[in-house]
């Protein structure tokens, strides 16, 4: 655990304290183990994401990212029971010692002193009040959730106009920052395509938009990922949605979507695909084909299916829009492909040489769009899908060496795209880029085009209405 942790000491002290005041032994017992939970919740939060529990913590809290997550992280679980009983015995020993050697007078202050120690803005209280603001939104009508964020004259699916302009390809990158773009033994091919085209550096992660779906939901919609109902499977329920998608912009102009995938169980990813309007296509469209991995395909056989189907819709007279998320850069290790040996060096440690690998078959897509003459007419967009979780690695630790960002990289140019590489850009700006890079004409309206002014801070527009955006999207869904 990184020493971070050690903001927690408030909720260790409260906790002796609270137990400290029952006589009877199983009040006492139940006490600390309530409290326990959530200090080991609080630490497990620290760990992945670097801070206190919040709604992405809540979010994942369902079976189905559990088991997921006890797959993935086998040491740490172990860990987490270890220090769960661990903690269970040693604040039992103190809570009776603090009760024997303490008068309650004096006990008194040390509970209020915990209490207003972690209520300071961004600590336990407030992100506890932040899930309750995003779970408990109001209800409201679609049209009335958009009038209160002043997204007054939003267009609707059935008024969509939009013109067909380039074909486009869109690569999110399982926790691919951008400090791993310092790296040049891990990160050639990305550096030198930095360099060939536009590059945003300059797109801070923000709430609603920071895990896999989440970011998915987020760059599709133009809006967070805040959903305002109490389910830990947010759109589980959802048919469809009545935000305007890319995908209805693209259709509604005569594309192609297909969206590909490892595997649509993967964080709930591939059911938000199709509510969001997507044709997934994954190992299910290719069974046997590929050799087994984790999340159903390795980033090397992504890319391979990528290139299958851009062939396929490259021979029909239609333009296409093929989006793609990776998912062997996973942290907290990566899953490396043995495959990969042969083109790969051996690097300090796993998450590197995934990384490597990772690089390597972008590069080798890229070029091959290239030879085949695809990019004449076709706009790539590149960026990672959400920072590295797991702040205790290694990897981590080598990534903060600097402020950590998203980025954008792209071969549109900055005229289309109307934003300069030196602007502040932000995950809900990722429809309105992708849409005038590849120069289609839509009168379609998302959240970004909303934000205007230059003295428009969008990260604290959303921090500040985290409730009326998860109104917004809870109004949207449209129920199976």
């Amino acid at each position: 655990m990184p020493l971070s942790t050690l903001i927690v000491l408030p909720l260790f002290i409260l906790t002796i304290t609270l137990a400290s005041f029952f006589k009877h032994k199983k009040w006492q017992l139940l006490t600390i183990i309530l409290m326990t939970v959530i200090i080991v919740m609080e630490l497990t939060s620290i760990y992945f994401s670097g801070g206190f529990i919040d709604y992405q913590f809540y979010v994942n809290l369902n079976v189905n990212d559990i088991i997921e997550g006890l797959f993935i992280f086998k040491l740490q679980a172990l860990l987490v029971i270890v220090v769960f009983l661990g903690l269970v015995f040693i604040l039992s020993k103190l809570a009776n010692l603090f009760r024997n050697k303490c008068r309650l007078l004096w006990r008194l202050p040390f509970a209020v002193i915990a209490i207003v120690s972690i209520s300071y803005h961004n600590g336990p209280i407030s992100r506890m009040y932040e899930i309750y603001q995003v779970t408990c939104a109001p209800k409201a009508t679609f049209k009335q959730a958009l009038q209160t964020l002043n997204m007054n004259d939003y267009v609707e699916k059935s008024q969509l106009n939009s013109q067909k302009g380039k074909n486009i390809i869109v690569l999110s990158l399982e926790s691919f920052e951008q400090g791993f773009l310092d790296f040049a033994d891990i990160t050639p091919n990305l550096r030198q395509l930095q360099q060939q085209y536009t590059f945003f550096p300059n797109m801070p992660m923000s709430a609603g938009s920071t895990w896999t779906t989440a970011s998915m939901y987020t760059y599709m919609s133009g809006v967070p990922f805040l959903i305002g109902e109490h389910s830990t499977s947010p759109l589980k329920s959802a048919n469809t949605t009545q935000l305007v998608t890319l995908a209805d912009v693209l259709k509604q102009a005569g594309y192609q979507t297909h969206y590909v995938m490892a595997g649509p169980e993967f964080a709930g990813i591939g059911h938000t695909a199709e509510v969001l309007g997507m044709q997934v296509v994954s190992e299910k469209s290719y069974p046997g084909k590929y050799p087994n991995a984790p999340f159903g395909l390795y980033d090397k056989d992504i890319l391979d299916i990528a290139k299958q189907q851009i062939q396929e819709m490259k021979n029909t007279d239609k333009p296409f829009a093929l989006f793609i998320s990776t998912v062997s850069t996973h942290a907290p290790n990566g899953f490396d492909d043995e495959r990969m040996t042969s083109v790969i060096s051996p690097k300090k440690d796993n998450m590197s040489f995934v990384a490597a690998s990772l690089d390597y078959n972008l590069g080798q897509f890229i070029e091959n769009l290239k030879q085949q003459g695809i990019l004449d007419n076709t706009v790539f967009y590149i960026f990672p899908d959400h920072l590295m979780m797991g702040a205790g690695t290694e990897t981590v630790k080598k990534l903060s060496a600097k402020e950590r960002k998203l980025y954008l990289l792209t071969n549109a140019s900055t005229d289309d795209l109307q934003k300069s590489p030196n602007q502040t850009i932000y995950q809900i700006d990722l429809p309105r880029l992708i849409l005038n890079g590849a120069q289609i004409k839509t009168n379609a309206k998302f959240l970004t085009d909303y934000l205007i002014g230059e003295n428009t801070d969008k990260k604290q527009f959303i921090e500040q209405h985290k409730s009326s955006i998860a109104t917004l999207n809870n109004a949207a869904q449209v129920q199976k």
